[in-house]
């Protein structure tokens, strides 16, 4: 992540505003320093400014940028457009007095209803306000400071340095923050594996990592039981005959990956397991230079991984069951069926005997009908047996 140094200066004397961006933009040299503060001191207590020392030794130049509003509303708006444009203040010095428009308070109040991280330094001469009035009403007290005119030059250093590092911490931490839900929300849908659906779940594992990588354009592909050839499972963004090329050009480069990579202007994640493979790729990540968001991309790999080849395994067996069930109750109607006959012969010559109550004929008729239910299974060929046509046959 980058540094944000983009600071912005808000006060109606014009001299002062560009003073202070001079002591900010060149804050390395000294003499130049001491000169811009003096002249502050002597503009805001009427004093004639002291004689400006000799040139001494230049240090390193500041690298922030720093822009000035004259008043209240000026400010809100350039602050407004900035967010827009993605590119927010880290901080802004804000004078308490700006007649004949909005005051520092006014103006810090309406700021932080639009940006809730911008530091606030709110800079005057007078005792407008007490800080706690200040504190209130401007809200995120954290986030806001209350400093009198005229300072030093070290006070306006120190204050923009630990500012906008402060700014740029807690940018990091929110940043780490999104990717750490984005992880969680991409794996609770990855992790949900549904019985025979390993083509869901490959479509899942996709847009989870395309989602994380925020990109649109990508494709996920599994390599064969053979280990030669790939098979695109879906895509997103993208024609699949891209798709296709892409691995068929590609294949031997994709068997043989095991990290993350970029290839071809592509980036390669593979997905592997033992007796498993396969490999995301994306047109158009965008990867970060964070070592934590490489940690949490590594976590969901490893996970999609493992769920990707579990739903393969599931989807294999379940594939293969249909036909070791038919041959089972083959062999099974096979064995019955002379017990069956043998079952059947007795009870009709058991009924034929004469010798039968009427209770025993009752059962006799009871024993018949099951024989012949199961003497059904047992004449249906192999092909045609189903759990249902056993379950609807002993109704």
């Amino acid at each position: 992540m980058g540094r944000n140094r983009r600071i912005l200066i808000v006060d109606d004397q014009q001299d002062l505003r560009e003073q202070l961006a001079k002591l900010l933009l060149r804050s390395g040299k000294k003499n130049e320093t001491v000169s811009l503060v003096q002249q502050m001191r002597a503009r805001l207590l009427g004093a004639k400014a002291e004689e400006e020392p000799t040139e001494s030794a230049a240090g390193p130049e500041n690298t922030y940028e720093v822009d000035t509003a004259g008043q209240g509303e000026e400010a809100f708006d350039m602050v407004k457009k900035s967010l827009e444009k993605n590119t927010p203040y880290a901080m802004m010095f804000l004078d308490m007095r700006m007649p004949p428009g909005w005051d520092g308070l006014q103006t810090a109040k309406k700021i932080r209803e639009i940006d809730k991280f911008i530091e606030i330094v709110i800079m005057t001469a007078y005792a407008d306000h007490d800080q706690k009035t200040i504190a209130e009403t401007v809200g995120t007290p954290e986030k806001l400071l209350y400093i009198k005119k005229p300072f030093q030059s070290e006070e306006i250093h120190q204050l923009a340095l630990s500012l906008t590092a402060k700014w740029d911490f807690e940018e990091t931490e929110r940043t780490r923050k999104m990717w750490l839900e984005n992880l969680i929300r991409g794996m609770s849908k990855v992790k949900v594996i549904k019985t025979g659906k390993a083509g869901d779940t490959a479509n899942a594992v996709l847009k989870s990592i395309l989602s994380f990588t925020n990109s649109d354009k990508g494709f996920l592909a599994v390599l064969d039981s053979t280990g030669s050839k790939w098979k695109v499972e879906c895509f997103s963004g993208m024609e699949s005959k891209d798709a296709l090329d892409f691995v068929e050009k590609n294949s031997a480069r994709l068997i043989e990956s095991r990290t993350t990579q970029t290839f071809e202007g592509r980036y390669l994640l593979p997905l592997k397991r033992e007796g498993y493979s396969a490999v995301v790729v994306i047109s158009d990540a965008v990867t970060q230079s964070d070592p934590e968001w490489y940690k949490l991309l590594s976590l969901m790999v490893m996970t999609s991984g493992e769920v990707l080849s579990t739903a393969a395994l599931i989807d294999s067996s379940l594939s293969k069951e249909p036909l070791a069930v038919a041959s089972l109750l083959a062999k099974l109607s096979s064995s019955v069926s002379s017990d069956i006959s043998a079952i059947s012969s007795a009870a009709d010559a058991l009924k034929s005997s004469g010798q039968d109550t009427t209770d025993l004929s009752s059962k006799i008729a009871e024993l018949k009908k099951k024989i012949d239910s199961i003497k059904q299974i047992s004449e249906t060929s192999a092909e045609k047996l189903t759990i249902e046509s056993i379950m609807a046959s002993l109704k």
